[in-house]
């Protein structure tokens, strides 16, 4: 079992109406969209592509830390954790700034598994295949895509942290 993050693009009036009544989550979250402009799964490359984007392992409080930052939450998840952050239109669109200004083949730099299992980063020590760096990396231009899309819309998004059966 391990753990993902999920990224639904949300509008004001999505979140106002998750806020009052969360019973109605799943099936927005799960809802059809497009994968990657209005739902990201991040798998469990998801601390990963935080250290790539951050150097750290850890909440930064920067813009680009937002896969991990503490956000105003709507409620607990289906094991009574924590874990379903609202992130504001104009968070989102700072990040968007912020990740359109990176460049990939200097995140790809940052990989590095033993750095990356020291500073415990999830799932680092399995980070010893060749196809790691691309598995990873997969994560940063839809990240990008997806975030770009919530700035064109003006939209902010739903982050949930989930454990995968």
């Amino acid at each position: 079992m391990g753990m993902v993050i999920y990224l639904r693009r949300a509008g004001d009036a999505d979140i106002d109406r998750l806020v009052a009544d969360p019973s109605v989550f799943e099936d927005f979250l799960f809802e059809e969209g497009v994968e990657d402009l209005d739902f990201l799964d991040l798998g469990e490359a998801w601390h990963a592509v935080h250290y790539l984007l951050t150097g750290s392992a850890d909440d930064v409080g920067h813009t680009l830390g937002l896969i991990i930052a503490a956000l105003p939450e709507l409620g607990a998840d289906e094991n009574g954790e924590g874990g379903i952050g609202l992130i504001a239109p104009p968070l989102m669109k700072a990040f968007a700034d912020a990740l359109e200004r990176q460049d990939d083949a200097a995140l790809a730099r940052r990989f590095d598994p033993r750095a990356m299992a020291k500073a415990d980063v999830y799932l680092a020590d399995t980070f010893g295949s060749a196809d790691a760096l691309d598995y990873v990396m997969r994560g940063i231009p839809a990240l990008r895509q997806f975030a770009a899309q919530c700035r064109r819309t003006g939209d902010g998004a739903i982050r949930v942290i989930a454990h995968n059966d």
